[in-house]
């Protein structure tokens, strides 16, 4: 291996070929398909307004009847890259940002693959695999899940610096690494990597002895201390979840959703084999972004190369010490493949019965985190293999004219000899355009192996010429396969267009997905939303209404108030009482399957006095009252407990008058005729304070999912105030444990071995 070849030029490679696959976002556009509209953008935007305001970002008022929003761990408020939006444009910046965590999960496993000591060839090319993998670029618009995944690796390298060297400083990187992981908002993809983590650990202590107890404590201490460093965020996130539709785990169906078909292993040689949503040619059920797992073609042939590479060499004792490190990244990519199958496997579904964590997440297909990993980490050991001999060169030269002949059938003598009945068929045409890519990039393969330059030989002054080359044709077949699968729209699809609605409208779900999915997100053509972004930024769905300041009763977050999922269950399940239902919800207008708006109830307030109080034993007894035809919300609540049911009363109770909604707090001025409840149609949660007249009041969760309390005869001032328990207890762990870590990254204490 030259000395001279460059080890960092595949950084520099990787970081043209993301400028030029992402050129858009330098001209003024900005990522927008499916969740950065609905969900990141929104939730961020409203967040640095209300610091803005000079106030915490606690609390959305807008969506499903007011919801937590630092708590939303996928709002990632905490998450330090997420910080340049508060003072750069924030949808540019949010795009640019997630391209760059592409480069540090690239940098991640060249820094990685370094201390395994893979030569700097093969750490390029297992930067180019990782960095550019269709796993991470097909799910760039999810962004807290691409900032989780991208220091993965940097994980693995603090890991391996604490097992072999065992400084404290070297605790403080693990630290860090995993507590950004713990901010950046994808619980799912850091519990994937702190499982890897915890594997390569063992690994490495059984396998090479190196680690003392002394230094798994250092992990374990890194660990709790970056607990204490995502404290602020991890409190409020466990109040939401022990309050949420998945307290208690998710059902089977959910968590089998998105399992990895076994036809799809072609996409790991093909991206495009079934097509591609960028284009419109995607033929197939399910998301493209979801069983996305390519890694280049020469990447995945030189893992392979490293299984036949070790096979051929295990029992020779000069063999490089990455050689010892190959089956044990095939076991993970093997792993990592069966538990993505999902319910294609008969393993996942029994973990998911009898193994926790298994059944808190969806999309077992996610597991190809470890897949991708570990072929890239093998690509850059494979490589090291890549060399010329007799028969090496026979086969080469056949598979070269095998794929090139492939190629040239596919390109222009299938389209001539399909028969009539096949021809202007979507699914021919992809398949051909997959055989005739597959046969192109499989023929330049072999021709690098063929002009490959030998040691010894007059031209092995340009063996690292040869090697640059490859980085580039890897690098230009990944950029091939990331083309079109983030389409960008003008910056101006963030920007606010109306202000000052506070009536509060509704979605059915069934609307909610026709619209969606149907008319402007349908997972085979991203270019409907690109062609009709007005549009689709005018419709209002859930969470668009937040970037206008407008009310849904609507929620599109991953985890939902229980309550609020129960309730919004009832009203979808029964279209003969919906109007009541949203009645008692506040609501006014509501969504058609065509997304247009029509006006159900006249007078639906969000806040009123009502005398009536009906007690019940359990939640079904009040679901049941409350799908009576002859309840009315605005004469009798229905609330959970002893004290027997008042009969409603249709007398006028008093004047209520809606004072002002700001950030955290809600006030409310009330002239009440008699002792009475005052209702407010908005999500029961804890942590919210009710003051009449700057006393506290007890809050009751009335009709299922919101807030009611007692108001005595007379004109009085009620404020509801969101004053949650773990603010400043999360505050103070998180700054003491950020202080903790500076202290650590002074020291340079080394934990000997006995």
């Amino acid at each position: 291996m030259s000395e001279r070849f460059p080890s960092r030029l595949a950084l520099l490679i990787l970081a043209i070929t993301l400028v030029v696959v992402f050129h858009r976002l330098f001209v003024g556009e900005v990522f927008f398909w499916g969740l950065p509209a609905l969900q990141f953008y929104p939730w961020r935007e409203y967040a640095f307004d209300v610091l803005r305001s000079g106030y915490l970002p606690l609390w959305n008022p807008y969506n499903g009847g007011g919801a937590p929003l630092l708590a939303n761990y996928q709002s990632a408020l905490f998450y330090p890259l997420n910080w340049l939006g508060f003072f750069l444009p924030l949808a540019w910046t949010m795009s640019v940002t997630a391209v760059l965590h592409l480069y540090i999960a690239g940098w991640g496993i060249w820094a990685f693959t370094g201390k395994l000591n893979i030569p700097a060839f093969g750490r390029g090319v297992s930067t180019l695999a990782f960095g550019m993998t269709s796993y991470l670029v097909a799910r760039l618009g999810t962004y807290p899940t691409i900032s989780a995944a991208a220091w993965l690796p940097w994980v693995l390298w603090a890991i391996h610096r604490v097992l072999t060297r065992g400084r404290l400083r070297d605790m403080a990187w693990l630290a860090l690494f995993i507590g950004l992981q713990l901010l950046a908002g994808h619980a799912q993809t850091t519990w994937y990597s702190f499982a890897l983590g915890a594997v390569f650990t063992a690994y490495w202590t059984v396998r090479y002895s190196r680690a003392h107890l002394r230094r798994l404590a250092l992990i374990g201490a890194a660990l709790l201390l970056a607990i204490g460093i995502g404290a602020a965020q991890l409190l409020p996130t466990a109040e939401l979840l022990s309050q949420s539709q998945r307290s208690s785990g998710v059902d089977y169906e959910f968590a089998m959703n998105f399992s990895y078909g076994p036809l799809r292993m072609f996409n790991f040689v093909a991206p495009n084999v079934f097509g591609n949503p960028g284009d419109g040619s995607y033929i197939t059920k399910g998301a493209f972004f979801e069983d996305a797992v390519y890694i280049g073609f020469i990447p995945l042939l030189a893992a392979f190369a490293a299984l036949f590479g070790w096979i051929a060499r295990r029992k020779d004792e000069a063999r490089p010490l990455y050689d010892n490190d190959v089956p044990f990244w095939w076991l993970i990519a093997l792993v990592g493949f069966v538990l993505a199958l999902g319910k294609y496997s008969p393993v996942f579904p029994f973990l998911y019965e009898n193994v926790p964590t298994f059944d808190v997440f969806q999309a077992p297909v996610r597991w190809h985190l470890w897949t991708v990993f570990a072929l890239s980490v093998l690509a850059g050991i494979g490589v090291q293999s890549w060399g010329k001999g007799k028969w090496r060169i026979f086969w080469t030269r056949l598979a070269v004219a095998g794929c090139a002949f492939a190629a040239v059938i596919a390109l222009y003598a299938l389209p001539k000899l399909l028969p009539d009945t096949l021809r202007g068929e979507n699914g021919v045409y992809v398949l051909i355009a997959a055989i005739a890519s597959t046969g192109i990039i499989g023929a330049t393969a072999g021709a690098l192996t063929l002009l490959q330059p030998e040691k010894g030989s007059k031209w092995e002054n340009w063996l690292d010429a040869w090697r640059v080359l490859v980085l580039v044709v890897i690098a230009v077949d990944l950029g091939w396969a990331a083309w079109g699968l983030n389409p960008t729209a003008p910056a101006e699809f963030f920007d606010r267009r109306s202000q000052g609605n506070t009536s509060r409208a509704y979605w059915t779900e069934e609307a909610a997905r026709a619209v969606q999915y149907e008319t402007f997100l349908p997972f085979n053509d991203y270019r409907i939303a690109t062609e009709n972004w007005q549009a689709f930024r005018a419709s209002n769905l859930p969470n668009l209404n937040l970037l206008d300041r407008t009310y849904l009763l609507n929620n599109f977050d991953p985890l939902l108030i229980g309550s609020h999922k129960q309730f919004i269950g009832l009203v979808d399940a029964n279209p003969a009482q919906m109007s009541i239902l949203l009645q008692a919800a506040g609501v006014t207008d509501l969504y058609n399957d065509t997304g247009e708006l029509q006006r159900i109830n006249d007078a639906a307030p969000r806040a009123w006095l009502v005398a009536a109080a009906c007690w019940h034993p359990d939640e079904a007894s009040i679901s049941q009252a409350m799908l009576s035809p002859e309840w009315q919300p605005q004469q009798q609540i229905q609330m959970l407990g002893d004290g027997g049911c008042a009969e409603p009363e249709d007398d006028v109770q008093g004047a209520v008058t809606l004072q002002s909604d700001s950030e955290n707090a809600v006030e409310i001025q009330v002239n009440a005729y008699r002792d009475n409840w005052l209702m407010l149609a908005d999500t029961y949660y804890p942590g919210w304070v009710a003051l009449v007249d700057g006393q506290e009041a007890p809050i009751y969760r009335a009709n299922l999912a919101f807030r009611a309390i007692q108001v005595p005869a007379g004109e009085h001032t009620v404020r509801f105030e969101y004053r949650p328990a773990w603010l400043l207890p999360g505050i103070f762990l998180s700054a003491v444990s950020v202080l903790a870590l500076l202290l650590l990254f002074r020291l340079k204490v080394e934990v000997q071995l006995d």
